[in-house]
C-alpha cells in the first residue's frame, strides 16, 4: 500500500484551505476515472486540468500515480507521457499534490484496484482537511 494524508498542525491559512479543496477535488475526479480501458495519460489529465483551473499548476511537479506490485513505484505511470491503458486487476495510487517552495505542501493519495466499471479504494483513511491541535 502507498498512501499519504495532510495534516495541519495548529493553523491553516485562507490559502492551504484552498489548495487543499482543490486538490482534493483534483484527487475525487481522477479517482471517478480510474477504471478498465482508461489511458493513464487521461486520469493525469483530469487531475492536472483541475489544479490548473484552481491556479496552481505550476505547483504540481509530479504524475498524479503508478503502479504497486512488487515495488511500491512500478508501471504503470499515470503521468502525461504514459502510453499505458488500465486493466482491471491493476493497483495504482491516485496522488495529486501540490509543493510552495520552502513552505509547505499538500498531497492526497489513495491506492486503488482498476475493475471493469470502476475502481475499489483500498486505502481507509479519511481526506478531510484536518487541523491537529
Amino acid at each position: 500500500s502507498d498512501e499519504t494524508c495532510t495534516f495541519f498542525l495548529g493553523y491553516a491559512s485562507a490559502r492551504q484551505k484552498e489548495a487543499y479543496d482543490i486538490v482534493k477535488e483534483a484527487h475525487d475526479r481522477a479517482l471517478a476515472a480510474v477504471k478498465a480501458g482508461v489511458s493513464c495519460r487521461e486520469i493525469d489529465r483530469i487531475a492536472r486540468d483541475c489544479i490548473e483551473e484552481g491556479g496552481l499548476g505550476k505547483y504540481f511537479s509530479h504524475g498524479t500515480g503508478h503502479g504497486i506490485g512488487l515495488d511500491v513505484h512500478e508501471p504503470p505511470k499515470i503521468a502525461a507521457p504514459s502510453e499505458d491503458i488500465l486493466e482491471a486487476g491493476m493497483v495504482v495510487t491516485i496522488e495529486p499534490g501540490v509543493y510552495m517552495p520552502g513552505q509547505w505542501g499538500i498531497r492526497i493519495e489513495d491506492t486503488v484496484l482498476a475493475k471493469d466499471d470502476r475502481c475499489e479504494i483500498l486505502t481507509k483513511i479519511a481526506k478531510d482537511f484536518t487541523i491537529l491541535n
